[in-house]
């Protein structure tokens, strides 16, 4: 008598049903991972701008208000274009306006965008779809996330959750 090789019906389905709860699993984790991984990326870029400000406020008399910023003070110093730190693809860096003067100020912000699903970035429960980081202020950087820096001259980044 000759045996028949092979898989039943029911054995495919239990490897089939086996994947599909491996990859349930496995999916959002990866997910997250991707979008943890191009925060980085984006903290990183914003790190890089702080530097930038600071050589840019040694050799003129403030901080930048903007990218390509040239020096008031007639001096050659360019604050770099953002093309040339952070492509932007998840990210929209700006240098938005300071309640105090750019003398003292600065403030650094990346807004995710829809792209990868990066707006929808959780750290502990908190929202990581704006990061912020600001040097020099004493007051909110932004009612929302309830970002407040502690003292003025000091370096602020939050949400500190996503950081």
């Amino acid at each position: 008598m000759k045996k028949d090789r092979g898989f039943t019906l029911i054995e495919l389905m239990v490897v089939v049903i086996v994947i599909a709860v491996l990859a349930a699993i496995a999916l959002p984790s990866y997910l997250n991972q991707t979008r943890k991984s191009r925060r980085s990326q984006v903290e990183s870029a914003m790190q890089q701008l702080a530097l930038k400000q600071e050589q840019f406020r040694a050799d003129c008399t403030q901080f930048a208000t903007g990218f390509s910023f040239a020096c008031p003070t007639g001096t050659p110093p360019t604050f770099p274009a953002l093309s040339t730190l952070y492509t932007q693809a998840y990210y929209n860096i700006t240098l938005p306006a300071t309640s105090a003067s750019a003398t003292i100020a600065y403030t650094i912000k990346a807004a995710a965008t829809a792209t990868g699903r990066q707006n929808q970035d959780r750290a502990s429960g908190i929202n990581c779809s704006n990061l912020y980081y600001t040097f020099g202020k004493d007051t909110n950087v932004d009612g929302t996330t309830g970002c407040t820096t502690t003292a003025a001259g000091a370096v602020t980044k939050c949400p500190t959750a996503c950081w």
